[in-house]
């Protein structure tokens, strides 16, 4: 029974996200969609404006509704009602109907509501918990592109080190929101003084006495904001290089280690990844995971391409038996259901791709060695050398030897993002050889022949 459930939420889904891409579909269509499909199926149009398309009113739905505590509310995640309201505060459309009284005062009320509900948030959360608030909020805004990017640079700017580049680059100024009208500049003061409002009082008094120091789970740094300036220019964002030039400048006068911290961050931006392999999937009571609403860039969809043919069979059998379904049929089916996508029988690329990320995320070493060479080749994910290092570690810390043997490769060659370490490289030459792997064991055998041939001394 619990299966063909799941089969039916997939459907109801799968027809509420055609919706919602044939029409463009904002909140008014979620609200639809909640009263004649399912609250699944709203919730499914709701994350799709609200992540794509940076919808305030889609944002705060999904904040009131993660983060109702009627006793009968199935969806409560605290964690997921943070984000949402979080996004809603920092939305780059929250000025678009200021100029209407009417729309500005419920707006206004909206925004002053989702402060007041972080800041409630902040105390009830635990440490872990503002963590994975944090990822999860940096996830979706790098989902957006350059402009998410850009975005996530200016919620990270301390606006202390601008130094002659005036108010525009400082965190939440009005300018931010660019060119908006006078209405709009006076309801991002309003904005600012709701935000102020939370930062004092018995909300700080709270906060005090549950040993929580900050007022957001984004803590303000300028090398980070400088990390994703630069990620923001490499994309090409027209805007992003005058505020990279802005803050940049700032941070090299105004501090010691400025030069340092500067040069850091254009490092780590040529190798940034994303907090997770794709958006958590929730535990909440009402069972239905969290979509990934993550668009599919042209590179992505190379790597996506490139997995349908040249994604080895064995390993995605391999991960969805690790996970508990059976690899043809009904099983594929249900595992289809559990990413609230249409059951087919049939899997795409990206969910073959999505068997073996899971599997990979639960511990199974020979998935996260797959994940490893995916990440290597640009097969259904893209190419990232540093990403495959780290998948490879976590299947060689269980001693699985063709990752130690992976890891030996790339300290071998040292490909862009890893250092070049021929010591480091035949230690796992050798380790893989002792786990058994049978390359490196015929690798180990003829290198021990030679010694043996050599004169002692």
């Amino acid at each position: 029974m619990g299966g063909t459930k799941q089969i039916k939420l997939a459907v109801f889904a799968a027809c509420a996200a055609l919706w919602a891409v044939a029409a463009g579909a904002d909140y008014t269509d979620g609200v639809i969609a909640s009263r004649k499909i399912s609250m699944d199926a709203g919730l499914r149009i709701w994350r799709k404006a609200a992540w794509n398309n940076d919808d305030f009113l889609s944002e705060m739905q999904l904040g009131d509704t993660y983060g109702s505590e009627n006793g009968d509310n199935k969806f409560y995640d605290p964690v997921e009602s943070y984000v949402w309201y979080y996004l809603a505060t920092r939305s780059t459309r929250i000025g678009e109907n200021v100029g209407d009284g009417y729309a500005r005062r419920v707006i206004s009320n909206d925004v002053h509501r989702a402060f007041a509900r972080q800041n409630k948030l902040m105390v009830l959360l635990s440490a872990e918990e503002r963590q994975d608030a944090r990822d999860r909020i940096v996830y979706i805004l790098s989902c957006r592109g350059a402009d998410g990017f850009l975005r996530l640079g200016q919620i990270h700017t301390t606006g202390q080190n601008t130094s002659g580049y005036g108010n525009e680059y400082s965190n939440d100024s009005p300018s931010t929101y660019g060119g908006l009208s006078d209405w709009a500049h006076s309801y991002d003061s309003f904005r600012d003084r709701s935000e102020r409002e939370f930062s004092y009082g018995e909300d700080a008094q709270a906060r005090q006495m549950m040993g929580v120091s900050s007022t957001s789970v984004i803590v303000k740094n300028d090398g980070e904001a400088l990390t994703y300036f630069h990620i923001a220019d490499n994309m090409g964002h027209p805007l992003a290089r005058e505020y990279l030039r802005g803050l940049d400048r700032g941070v090299r006068r105004a501090r010691p280690l400025g030069d340092r911290i500067a040069d850091e961050a254009g490092k780590k931006a040529r190798y940034w990844t994303a907090p997770f392999e794709f958006y958590p999937a929730g535990g909440n009571a009402s069972g239905v995971p969290y979509t990934d609403e993550c668009y599919i860039g042209l590179d992505r969809q190379r790597a996506l391409v490139l997995a349908a043919t040249g994604l080895p069979p064995k390993d995605v059998e391999h991960a969805l038996v690790f996970l508990g379904w059976t690899p043809t049929g009904q099983g594929v089916q249900r595992f289809q259901a559990t990413l609230v996508e249409a059951p087919t029988g049939k899997l795409t690329a990206a969910q073959s791709v999505r068997a073996i990320q899971m599997a990979a995320l639960r511990g199974d070493a020979p998935s996260q060695n797959a994940l490893g060479v995916m990440y290597a080749h640009g097969v259904g994910v893209i190419r990232n050398y540093v990403r495959a290092e780290s998948w490879f570690k976590k299947a060689a810390d269980q001693r699985y030897g063709a990752a130690l043997y992976h890891l030996g490769v790339l300290y071998k060659v040292g490909p862009d993002g890893i250092h070049q370490d021929l010591s480091k490289a035949n230690d796992y030459f050798t380790a893989s050889a002792l786990a058994g792997f049978r390359p490196t064991m015929n690798q180990l055998g003829d290198l021990l022949a030679v010694a043996a041939s050599r004169p002692s001394h």
